[in-house]
Formats: C-alpha cells, structure tokens, sequence
C-alpha cells in the first residue's frame, strides 16, 4: 500500500486507539512483576543497579529494562517519562548508546529522574556517540582513525564519508549527539557530581559492578572501533 495515500493515512489514524490500548494493556501486565523486583530490593544493602536500553544484552544481577515490547527483560521502561522506581534506590544506572535516542528536553527529565532514584553516592554510566569526535573523523582530523575503515563494518548498504557521517545525526533513531562539554554541563544542572570521562571497559567510579560492562567494546582492539565512543560517570552526592 502506497504511504502516501489517503487510504493508508486513514487506516493509520483508525489504528492509533487501538495501538494505545495495546501498550496500556502490555504495560499493566508487567506491573506485578516490577513490584515483585522491587520490592526484592528494597532496602537490600547489597548492590542494586539498573540497565537501561538492555536489548539482549542482559547484566547478571542487574535489573534489565528496555522499551515495551523487547523480550526477556525485567520490565519495561520508558525513559522520556517518569521512572517508576522509588528515591533512592539505586547504587548504579547504566545505558549503552541510549540517550542519543530521545530529544535534549526528554534527556533534560531523564537526568533528574536518574539523580531521583539513585542513592546518596550512586553512580550514573552512559555511553554514547561523541559528536566531537564524528566531525573530527569525517574532517580527517582524528588520530590513527580513517573514516574509511568504518566501510569494514557498514551494514546499511551504500557506504561514504558523507553517508557515514549523516548516518551518525539521522539513522537508527538518533534524535541529540553529544560533546563531552555539553553532557557534563546538563549532568551537573541535574544535580550530579564527579563528573568523568571514562575509556571504554574502565570505570573511574567506586562501583566495580561498572567495570568491564560495556559489551560494545568487548574484544575490540582497533582505534577506529573507538573513535566515535563517548563515555561519561556522574554521581549523586552524598
């Protein structure tokens, strides 16, 4: 069916009530099981950390969440709205290549609900794409890294410079790029502190649960692998 038709327009339209009711539905099943997790660690003074965005990639002993929909996780979390966990709970979040996703407003709210939820002391780990560094791979101006060798690994068809780089702003659902500058700065109008820049696989942080837990990187040994990797801990004081 042709997307652009008035047909396939309306029958979209017809669709979204039902698509609600769908993922209302789905979300209310899931709540006795997140009141079950939670309620196993509340108050638990062992670690409790959360995985944000866990896709298949699931953390032992972490409590995995994703989008609504995605198999085999905890239960579902949408971070562009209120986090439906407690204050203070949390010693450590963690999200791998997922606030690039959602809008600068929404990660404005994510940061705030992260502070909320994480303990005196907790500690935040996000990765995602340094838009320093994908300008300074597209001008040919990063060390030891050619944007050419991304070709190795291109999986969407057409490969250029231009493609890549676009790719970096537009695909796969990208919505905000990161400089390290400006993710330091809306972590601590958050209200964090401690603020690092992290090498991937390493932590700056008193949490050893956050050592060695990004699987992207993961028996990857080439410069270019890491170019575009922006790696950032922040703690809540306390």
């Amino acid at each position: 069916m042709n997307r652009n038709s008035s047909l396939y327009r309306t029958l979209r339209w017809m669709y979204q009530p039902i698509k609600a009711s769908k993922k209302l539905y789905q979300e209310i099943t899931y709540i006795p099981r997140r009141q079950a997790i939670l309620a196993r660690h509340q108050g638990d003074r062992s670690f409790v950390g959360l995985q944000i965005g866990c896709g298949s990639f699931h953390l032992p002993e972490w409590i995995n969440t994703d989008m609504q929909g995605t198999p085999d996780i905890d239960f579902p979390i949408d971070i562009t709205r209120k986090l439906p966990l407690p204050d203070n709970f949390l010693d450590a979040m963690y999200g791998s290549e997922v606030i690039e996703h959602i809008e600068l407003t929404q990660a404005r709210l994510f940061l705030a609900e992260a502070l909320r939820i994480l303990k005196p002391g907790g500690v935040i780990r996000l990765t995602t794409p340094d838009l320093s560094n994908v300008c300074r791979v597209f001008l040919g101006l990063k060390e030891k890294v050619n944007v050419e060798e991304f070709r190795e690994v291109w999986l969407d068809g057409e490969f250029s410079k231009e493609i890549w780089i676009n790719s970096q702003f537009r695909a796969w659902g990208h919505q905000h790029l990161w400089t390290y500058e400006s993710f330091a700065d809306e972590l601590s109008k958050a209200g964090f502190c401690h603020i690092q820049r992290c090498e991937p696989l390493q932590t700056k942080s008193n949490k050893p649960q956050l050592e060695n837990i990004d699987y992207r990187w993961q028996g990857k040994t080439l410069p270019f692998e890491f170019a575009c990797a922006l790696i950032v801990e922040a703690s809540k004081p306390g």
